[in-house]
């Protein structure tokens, strides 16, 4: 290696002094400084070389998206993806771009469009290279993250055509995590009675450890029952795991809370802006309307109606003109026929709703005149939502008002009180009350012995204080 010589004085980087300087560091990193002299090499050194001097940028670097970025005319424009700010061959790549792109503007001749499907194109051969040097398949139809998307496609199909609730959709989207984040990766065919019992296994530890109920763990197992289901009518599996009927748990019986009729009657009094607390007695507005309120009570107990029930009952519904007046609908949830009876008070108080409204209306209606529960329909063309607190809310803040602030019982114990005093009085008939399938070889064969629960729903109107005298629509049998 020949001495290094230098047109200027010789100077040094921090202690060490230039001799001790490789000069393959100069061809490396400078070689603009490294020249041939008469058979000298010969480094050409400046007094303030050692001082760095800051980069000086023509274009910005975005970070969330990694792309060098420039702004020009008032229009910003993303050219070229950069892993880091460091990469010098992305930054003269984005520099190239740039130019290119501003000369095209200059001149009036851009295309912006065609940019764009330029630069698509090159990132879409990108990914498929890097797939292909990954030796990874693009799409397993068989993989179980691939499946469960399917097989939730499947029951959209179901909730567009009114097979199913939306709210049932979500639940079943819900409880088919714990399995999709298990198995993911896994093809549905490779999953063996070993697996399923090591999932279980784990899953009822959960339970033991309170992070969630035994209920919620057998809506899951009876979820993944359904999918395996889904997976061998579909053929993605020969056959399904033989231990799929161990995924089940026991759930014990619940404590029925009921409402007694002193306590229905506290409630129907409750109700009114001018129970509410001082502080709210002045406003107005939504959040004070308990109207819906009465109706829930009324609505809950006389006909035994959830919240999904009253908030999709129309006016072609009630019947005012049938002797004795009802209301006949299908149940939202199972779409079976339900007839009952008007009380005298939930006549006066649906025909003041109906007042004025077309048979297609709804009778209940929020105070911007959408749905109780409203549904909607998103870009791809599915129907969405069906699940709302917005009634249940208003009567369980009703009940701890009136009540106790602790009391825990909601709306869907009006339903259970209803019927429990339904099958005090005729056994049986509480199925017909629940607007539930009879599934007995008897009831294919019979007609709903509806008058029997006429006459219930006269005496249940009396008992719990809405009239004091009996409507004629009652058996000897019931009354006795």
């Amino acid at each position: 290696m020949h001495p290094v010589q230098t047109e200027s004085q010789t100077v040094g980087i921090g202690n060490k002094p230039l001799k001790t300087l490789c000069l393959q560091y100069f061809r490396r990193y400078a070689p603009e400084m490294v020249q041939k002299r008469g058979g000298i090499t010969v480094v050409l050194i400046c007094e303030k070389w050692s001082v760095s001097k800051k980069r000086q940028y023509i274009l910005t670097y975005h970070g969330p998206s990694k792309t060098w970025k420039k702004k020009y005319k008032g229009k910003t424009h993303y050219l070229v993806y950069s892993p880091s700010k460091s990469d010098r061959e992305k930054y003269r790549e984005a520099v190239d771009k740039w130019n290119r792109i501003k000369a095209e503007i200059d001149a009036g001749e851009y295309d912006a469009e065609k940019e764009r499907l330029a630069s698509e194109k090159k990132r879409l051969v990108s990914v498929t290279k890097s797939g292909r040097q990954k030796g990874r398949r693009r799409y397993n139809p068989r993989q179980i993250s691939n499946c469960i998307k399917k097989f939730l496609e499947f029951k959209q199909g179901e909730v567009n055509s009114k097979q199913i609730t939306p709210s049932r959709l979500k639940s079943l989207q819900y409880a088919l995590v714990p399995f999709g984040d298990r198995f993911g990766d896994v093809q549905i065919n490779q999953i063996s009675e070993r697996e399923i019992e090591k999932f279980r296994n784990e899953q009822s530890k959960r339970v033991a450890r309170n992070e969630i109920k035994p209920s919620t763990l057998d809506h899951y197992f009876r979820a993944i029952r359904q999918f395996f289901l889904w997976a061998w009518k579909n053929r993605l599996i020969n056959e399904r795991p033989r231990n799929l009927s161990d995924l089940k748990v026991k759930i014990l019986p619940r404590k029925v809370d009921l409402f007694t009729p002193d306590e229905i009657q506290a409630l129907v009094d409750g109700i009114g802006q001018e129970n509410l607390d001082p502080k709210w007695q002045s406003r107005a507005g939504p959040q004070v309307d308990h109207t819906i309120l009465e109706a829930a009570i009324l609505l809950g107990l006389n006909c035994g109606y959830t919240q999904m029930d009253i908030s999709t009952l129309r006016v072609g519904d009630c019947q005012f003109r049938k002797r004795p007046p009802r209301v006949v609908k299908r149940r939202s949830k199972s779409g079976v026929p339900m007839e009952h009876l008007m009380w005298k008070r939930t006549k006066s108080f649906l025909e003041k709703h109906c007042n004025g409204k077309k048979q297609s209306d709804l009778v209940f209606t929020r105070s911007d005149g959408k749905p109780i529960v409203p549904f909607s329909i998103d870009k791809d063309g599915n129907i969405v939502g069906g699940r709302s607190d917005w009634m249940g809310d208003k009567f369980k803040r009703l009940v701890q008002r009136v009540l106790g602030g602790d009391d825990p019982r909601r709306m869907r114990e009006l339903r259970k009180t209803g019927a429990d005093f339904v099958k005090q009085r005729e056994v049986g008939i509480e199925k017909l009350y629940l607007g539930h399938t009879d599934s007995s070889m008897s009831g294919r064969y019979t007609k709903p012995a509806q008058k029997a629960l006429d006459g219930v729903l006269c005496f249940m109107e009396m008992d719990f204080g809405f009239t004091d005298k009996l409507q004629p629509y009652y058996s000897k049998r019931v009354r006795q």
